[in-house]
């Protein structure tokens, strides 16, 4: 489980340092990685107003995919699915040294410098350009307290779901 935040510096040539705890889980869902120990992941850029890339680990992503495929052929949900996540989205590996690569065109599309802000999510993590997420966290956060109170407690959301 992707958990947590983290910030790194990413040189000239796009290397960012991947936390440590996030290569292992990038590990553990790649069958692969103990063999080549390089664990694979996938990044999904999406649509042109995504401000983040998505990364996925490479068994994550496949399920990801097999979900897409079993939608029916031709409906509007499915082929929205196959432009926006299987289309724009780049199969790469951890390097030796623990770094992921992120091309040039990825680092424009959302803004990326000096500096790669790591977003934990669960199953896949985000990363953004810093300043860019503080502005996106905060309006989300702020709308969601505006909605549910001062004192609202995120585990809340857990009992419409009868857990």
């Amino acid at each position: 489980m992707f958990i947590g935040e983290h910030t790194f510096k990413v040189d000239g040539k796009g290397r960012v340092s991947i936390p440590a705890d996030f290569r292992r889980e990038l590990e553990e869902g790649d069958p692969l990685a103990t063999q080549s120990g390089r664990p694979r992941m996938v990044i999904v850029y999406g649509h042109d107003k995504q401000k983040q890339l998505i990364v996925h680990t490479y068994d994550g992503y496949r399920r990801l995919a097999a979900d897409i495929a079993a939608l029916p052929r031709g409906s509007e949900k499915r082929k929205i699915m196959e432009r926006m996540i299987l289309n724009r989205a780049r199969p790469t590996e951890v390097d030796a040294d623990g770094r992921l690569v992120l091309p040039q065109p990825l680092r424009d599309k959302i803004d990326l410098d000096g500096t790669a802000y790591f977003a934990g999510l669960g199953e896949t993590f985000e990363i953004w350009k810093p300043e860019t997420h503080a502005e996106v966290d905060a309006a989300v956060t702020e709308k969601w307290l505006d909605e549910q109170g001062d004192d609202f407690d995120p585990l809340s959301l857990l009992d419409d779901m009868g857990v």
